[in-house]
């Protein structure tokens, strides 16, 4: 069983990785901040962050706490998330300027998530939960629930131009993809949290486990194939497309 588990986090650092460090290479390239943005986001979460919170609170769980590991994988995770905010924000609602008003405030949340138990202790510390933990945690969740959101709200549209022979059915799909891979993030973020509240232990808990790799393996999948589709899995978009026509 727990070889099953760890499926779904192997297959979501594989995509991440070779996704992410795809996506900076073509950043290089562009100069454009979506790619760039992405990018990072996919390596700061599904390689460092997200794999380096499981290690920390292993080890937490068997006595031998690694110190500054969990700080460090909580700032991956932030991130992550502010750069998947950035590059939702670029991607679909581009001429908005004030969401650069949001940005900053996630700068800001996410700076006081990791340093407000040190103020408030005057020395270094940072506990897996609490109120700054908290305001950490949906912050995150929030970006990836928000990308859900433009994303699905983009497909929507894309569909119906299809419809109209107006779109790209690749395109669309990846759309949908994007949808799919957005969605299982935030149900792994909901589904975590969930498991701190009724789990007795959450790093333990054989159904939180289950539920948070299965959503890596989806949005691993999906990630895969919304940026390096197979030649003959768009091909079977293309004719799937055309039957439906």
């Amino acid at each position: 069983m727990l070889r099953l588990l760890g499926i779904g986090v192997l297959v979501m650092i594989v995509a991440d990785g070779v996704v992410g460090a795809r996506l900076l290479l073509l950043a290089r390239r562009t100069r454009r901040l979506p790619e760039l943005c992405f990018g990072l986001s996919f390596l700061s979460l599904g390689v460092l962050g997200y794999p380096l919170s499981i290690v920390a609170r292993k080890a937490a769980m068997a006595g031998t706490p690694v110190a500054g590991l969990l700080p460090t994988a909580l700032f991956f995770q932030d991130l992550a998330s502010l750069s998947m905010l950035v590059a939702t924000w670029q991607t679909f609602r581009p001429a908005a300027r004030w969401l650069r008003s949001v940005v900053w405030a996630a700068v800001a949340v996410f700076a006081a998530s990791l340093l407000g138990d040190s103020l408030l202790a005057g020395a270094w510390l940072l506990r897996d939960g609490g109120a700054w933990y908290e305001l950490g945690f949906w912050a995150r969740a929030s970006a990836y629930i928000w990308a859900t959101v433009e994303a699905g709200r983009y497909y929507a549209a894309m569909r119906r131009r299809l419809k109209l022979g107006l779109a790209d059915p690749v395109v669309t799909d990846r759309f949908r993809l994007w949808t799919l891979s957005s969605c299982a993030i935030s149900a792994a973020f909901l589904i975590f949290y969930m498991g701190r509240l009724w789990a007795e232990n959450v790093a333990t808990s054989l159904p939180v486990l289950t539920a948070t790799s299965v959503a890596g393996l989806v949005a691993g999948m999906t990630v895969w194939l919304t940026f390096l589709p197979p030649d003959a899995y768009v091909q079977r978009v293309r004719v799937r497309a055309e039957t439906r026509a």
